[in-house]
């Protein structure tokens, strides 16, 4: 049987479900060692699940009390109900909707890039589950950015922000969100194809460390070059931390910027500068 990312999106919600039989599980489990992918939307989903449970408790909690309440109607209680139980499809259909956004995509970028951002998934998990992905959020509270418009960027004002990304699905993050992690971002375009290739080689050899995120920085009107499976943004009207194209940039735990460099550059010297770069500064 060939077993590949297509087919394990579609057994996600029997594995979670522990309703794969003997075999399945094996060819899931064998699947998962090997790709980097899949592993890492499997952990976004473990670290998605106790949100999601607390959220679940908060509306039924609500819909219990609104029920007992005396002074509301018997079609006030049965709406309320009807409002939790709705709430939950939506969530189980959010968790479970496959996703094509890159190769072996099988949720929209959770990390960075809800991802997360940054893991070898494209989503920022890390399988041991000691640490939870840095979510992308909304604009503000309860709300998504406007679609993605290809070719228009924001303008970068003289007072623009130092660094705001936005991911495909419209969700912006800032570097506060990445605080508590070792962000590495490389700024890529499409007349540049060895920045890209080399965002994919740093997110292939760091990727799978919990304490690092990993972003590939470019215009909106780039689109995922063949191949490539790191967590893209768009630069959305920031300075980017003073980051030209197919340059990369090394930020602390802390938000401070600690290291800069070409991205065309050998690629076995790239490699070893960055890990000892992250190794110093906790990216493990």
């Amino acid at each position: 049987m060939k077993v590949d990312c297509q087919w394990f999106s579609s057994k996600l919600e029997a594995f979670f479900c522990d309703s794969l039989d003997a075999q399945e599980l094996r060819l899931a489990s064998e699947h998962l060692k090997t790709c980097l992918s899949c592993r890492s939307e499997v952990q976004a989903l473990r670290d998605m699940d106790p949100l999601v449970k607390r959220l679940l408790e908060f509306r039924m909690t609500k819909a219990i009390a609104g029920a007992h309440a005396p002074r509301r109607s018997l079609g006030f209680q049965l709406g309320l109900a009807g409002a939790a139980m709705a709430l939950v499809s939506i969530l189980v259909f959010v968790v479970f909707l496959p996703h094509s956004d890159g190769p072996g995509g099988i949720l929209p970028t959770l990390q960075t890039g809800i991802q997360s951002p940054d893991s070898p998934d494209g989503s920022d998990a890390k399988v041991d589950g000691t640490a939870p992905a840095s979510r992308a959020k909304p604009d503000a509270p309860g709300q998504k950015s406007p679609g993605i418009n290809p070719g228009s960027d924001p303008a970068i004002t003289d007072n623009a922000p130092g660094f705001l990304v936005t991911d495909p699905s419209g969700y912006s993050t800032s570097l506060e969100d990445y605080r508590g992690r070792v962000l590495l971002i490389g700024v890529w375009s499409a007349d540049q194809p060895e920045a890209a290739q080399s965002i994919q080689r740093l997110y292939q050899t760091f990727g799978s460390r919990k304490e690092v995120r990993i972003l590939g920085v470019t215009s909106r009107s780039g689109e995922r070059p063949a191949g490539m499976t790191f967590p893209m943004v768009f630069n959305n009207g920031s300075r980017l931390l003073e980051t030209s194209s197919s340059n990369y940039v090394v930020v602390d735990k802390e938000g401070n910027v600690q290291m800069r460099g070409s991205l065309v550059a050998d690629a076995s010297a790239l490699t070893t500068k960055i890990r000892a770069k992250l190794d110093e500064l906790g990216g493990r």
